[in-house]
């Protein structure tokens, strides 16, 4: 016994379990500058490392690019290339050697874009879709606002270096799960090879394969990895925007400024660690809180704002952890003001006494309904909505009005059970009078039959007596001998008949 115990604590000291090893909060050591992981269905962040700090991008701005392509215009769209688009990037920069006047659809550039990172193509379809590359570039920078990438600006469509062109790594992260969720997006995003047919100026196709290594076979192979992007400048070094799933939970990885592998070796570890470390738990929608929320247009009460959490909030929890350590922080105000912004949102943290790097879980959208009201004015000594008895009236009246409802529909159901019992008994009582009725023919028919054969008897009398003979002169006496033995005689002539009884034993 003693070497059976002394054995599992020489196993437990020696090699920790798999599950203490995940339920850890050790961050694995990244040598990459910024780095973050994300949840690609809500955006929650797991792991950040200057996140927030502005770097360059270099050709993770490509993301960007084919995004707003896929949603402003057709990838069967045919381009013709111009002088700028082709001439106006560094020739030691990654292209394919696109020439002016060269046609191509932007199926083709938006590959090149994504594959083989060309930075010709990428000004190709910022041409194709905008009508040229400043326009693009604001499109660029406006759709960045919208996806909440506030610490982001674009200066041109392919990430080469330019002062004023720089993100962060959260940013990007962002932008890459908005992307995501554009059609035909991941198409591209999991792209491994691609070929550009012989064009108008070009007779051989154009053969091009991806550089990223996690999701092609190689040594930095990662298993669940859907997809990725690279970039490179002297000024930006190495960047990637790479994602992963196991089982329902997809995650982004974002690594800036880092070495040629290191940032594998980076996403990977932030992976694993992540893919460890956390899992799925809900905020059923019956523990959520509902607002209603005046709108203010001066004193007076225009509209107002109906907050109701119509679905479960899924989020992603370190496993140390349970639902019963948030803190939930509804950001709502008191009152709106007409023409403000209407953002009700949900922020989710850990409880104070956890003391923890992971309390803050971020914020969630919560989904509300702007309704038109009465104008309603406000006290100007509390600032409280005055008093409106029209409106107690109109409560009353709505009550009423339900009662009334209630009231008629009892009276509907008890009109119709009683017009339903009324309607039975009067058809018993039609079953219970044709019975009768046919009885009393039954009885009718036998006293007419009786009558009928006393008459007949009576007359049969009349006759009998009208004629003087009785009955009993009618018919001869008939005379029965009954003779021990096997033989039976015939009646005699004269009436008299003979009949053989056997003897009784």
């Amino acid at each position: 016994m003693c070497f059976f115990f002394i054995w599992i604590l020489v196993g437990v000291l020696v090699k920790p379990s798999p599950a203490w090893a995940a339920y850890t909060e050790q961050v694995p050591a990244t040598a990459s500058q910024t780095s973050v992981v994300i949840d690609a269905a809500t955006g929650q962040v797991l792991v950040e490392k200057g996140m927030d700090q502005m770097m360059y991008p270099a050709s993770i701005t490509k993301i960007m690019t084919v995004l707003l392509a896929l949603e402003n215009s057709d990838p069967d769209k045919i381009h013709t290339m111009s002088y700028e688009a082709t001439h106006s990037i560094d020739p030691n920069s990654t292209h394919i050697a696109l020439t002016e006047g060269e046609q191509l659809s932007l199926r083709d550039l938006m590959y090149a874009t994504m594959v083989a990172s060309a930075n010709d193509a990428a000004n190709g379809i910022a041409e194709c879709v905008a009508g040229s590359i400043d326009q693009f570039v604001a499109m660029m920078n406006e759709k960045a606002k919208e996806i909440g990438a506030v610490h982001t600006h674009f200066a041109n469509a392919n990430g080469l270096h330019n002062t004023d062109h720089y993100t962060t790594a959260y940013d990007m992260a962002l932008i890459t799960k908005y992307a995501l969720t554009v059609k035909g997006f991941r198409e591209y995003w999991r792209a491994e090879e691609y070929t550009i047919q012989p064009t108008n100026k070009q007779k051989q196709p154009r053969q091009m394969g991806t550089q990223h290594s996690m999701f092609v076979e190689s040594q930095f192979t990662y298993e669940g990895c859907t997809g990725g992007k690279l970039g490179y400048t002297d000024e930006a070094r190495h960047t990637s925007a790479t994602s992963a799933k196991r089982g329902d939970v997809e995650l982004i990885c974002v690594t800036m400024s880092s070495q040629k592998y290191e940032k594998y070796e980076d996403t990977a570890a932030l992976f694993d660690y992540c893919f460890d470390s956390f899992e799925k738990v809900t905020l059923s929608k019956r523990s959520l809180q509902g607002f209603v929320i005046p709108v203010m247009d001066g004193d007076t009460q225009v509209q107002e704002v109906r907050i109701y959490p119509d679905s479960s909030i899924d989020l992603l929890l370190h496993r140390q952890y349970s639902v019963d350590d948030l803190s939930l922080e509804y950001q709502v105000p008191k009152t709106y003001r007409l023409g403000e912004d209407v953002i009700p949102s949900l922020k989710v943290t850990l409880k104070p006494e956890s003391s923890s790097m992971y309390r803050d879980l971020g914020s969630f959208p919560l989904p509300f309904s702007l309704i038109d009201t009465t104008e309603q004015k406000l006290d100007s000594a509390t600032g409280l909505p005055v008093k409106d008895n029209s409106l107690f009236w109109k409560n009353v009246l709505g009550i009423l009005k339900w009662i009334g409802v209630t009231l008629a529909v009892v009276v509907g159901c008890a009109v119709f059970v009683l017009f339903f019992a009324w309607l039975r008994r009067f058809l018993h009582r039609r079953k219970v009078k044709r019975r009768q009725r046919r009885r009393e023919k039954l009885e009718a028919k036998r006293e007419a039959e009786l009558r009928a054969r006393h008459v007949a008897a009576l007359r049969a009398r009349k006759r009998l007596a009208e004629t003087g003979m009785r009955p009993s002169q009618q018919t001869r006496p008939v005379h029965i001998y009954v003779q021990q033995g096997p033989q039976r005689q015939q009646p005699q002539t004269g009436g008299t008949a003979v009949t053989t009884r056997r003897p009784r034993r």
